[in-house]
């Protein structure tokens, strides 16, 4: 087979959505043409994408001549592309529909790095069904479906019989069946050039990471009572608050300041991969509060460099972590915590956990998914 030609269609190009689809992009053997727009305002791009990505596809097509020579010397046939591949936010049967029956014919793997069905809403009053909708029906419209855990597969799967039966009539049947065959799970792999470049380089105290987006789901309110206890009772520990902040940031955070003192040595979006890989090595332990998480890199990440992870006992982590690093709620979590700053653990104990994770051991198992999608379903 000649060299597999992919179209990645992302319509929240950014954080782990984007780091993923650009390592696959350079490491695998295949011609990666990237459709992408900007990360922000994600319910406006599950709405509108479709529209201009198909758009964007069209006049894409259009350039490629029916008498192209190929790296073989034989002519291409009517498809620009061998693999469509699209993640969750674009509405991929609206985009099948929209850019002509030359595209749309070409077989489609939908990526979920996450699903609607599941996702905590803060108010239900606000719930818009057409996002969950959007994903089902793009798992329908795809050839393919991967999931980055077992767990978000089954978690979507389960739920999609009772949210159908919202329908107030003519309910669907066999949804959840028919996407089930089609399923697989690969995880999201993580490059971990930067983070093999540093030792772990701890200071005279314990350090405390919590590396997330700065958002509800990821529930700030949870990890900074634990740690307020810990400063209450005048423990010697330091704090490092990473991730991504928005314009609506959480009370929890906006307060660290004056919950921590002094303990509180980092708080922001590191400069860069490298800054962000040495705030890593220089913790011992890495917290995550998560009500929703489908699998969390950064908590791999910060396994692999060196941390030991604290994570509750629920979602996707249950799947990933073994019980040892798992807490049941926010006391046992400040329990945990005042036994690593009693007795600081040893670093690289999970970094065996993390090592499964990155494109060397990830990448051969894309490049089978893609060229079995372009062999069962090519013309």
């Amino acid at each position: 087979m000649s060299r597999l030609r992919i179209l990645a269609l992302e319509p929240y190009y950014g954080g782990s959505h984007r780091a993923v689809l650009d390592g696959l992009a350079t490491r695998m053997d295949a011609d990666f043409t990237l459709l992408t727009l900007p990360a922000r305002k994600w319910k406006w791009r599950m709405r509108g994408a479709a529209m201009t990505m198909a758009a964007e596809t069209t006049r894409l097509a259009a350039t490629t001549s029916h008498g192209e020579a190929d790296r073989d010397d034989r002519l291409i046939d009517e498809r620009p592309f061998d693999v469509v591949f699209a993640s969750t936010f674009l509405n991929l049967a609206e985009y099948r529909g929209l850019v002509g029956a030359r595209v749309s014919a070409i077989p489609a793997v939908v990526y979920f790095h996450e699903n609607q069905l599941v996702y905590p809403n803060r108010n239900t009053a606000e719930w818009d069904f057409q996002f969950p909708l959007t994903n089902i029906t793009s798992a329908l419209s795809a050839e393919a479906c991967v999931f980055n855990t077992a767990w978000n597969r089954d978690a979507f799967l389960d739920a999609i019989p009772g949210f159908l039966r919202e329908f107030p009539d003519h309910h669907p049947v066999g949804v959840a069946e028919t996407i089930r065959e089609k399923s697989c799970v690969l995880a999201p792999p993580f490059d971990p050039t930067a983070l093999n470049r540093l030792a772990p380089t701890r200071g005279d105290v314990l350090r405390i990471v919590w590396p997330h987006r700065w958002e509800h789901d990821k529930n700030p309110d949870d990890f900074f009572s634990a740690v307020a206890q810990l400063a209450e009772e005048g423990l010697d520990f330091e704090v490092a608050v990473a991730g991504q902040s928005f314009r609506d940031v959480p009370d929890a955070i906006l307060s660290a300041e004056q919950t921590l003192g002094g303990r509180l040595v980092h708080l922001g979006q590191p400069e860069s991969r490298d800054a962000y890989a040495a705030l890593l090595a220089s913790s011992d332990v890495a917290v995550s509060t998560a009500v929703n998480e489908f699998f969390g890199i950064a908590m791999v990440e910060a396994s692999f460099a060196g941390c030991l992870p604290l994570v509750p006992d629920r979602l996707a982590y249950r799947e990933l972590y073994p019980a040892q690093f798992r807490y049941r709620d926010v006391d046992d979590l400040a329990r945990r915590l005042r036994e690593c700053i009693v007795h600081r653990p040893e670093p690289m104990q999970a970094r065996i956990l993390a090592e499964k994770f990155t494109f060397d051991a990830l990448i051969g198992g894309y490049q089978h998914l893609f060229a079995r999608v372009a062999e069962l379903h090519g013309a």
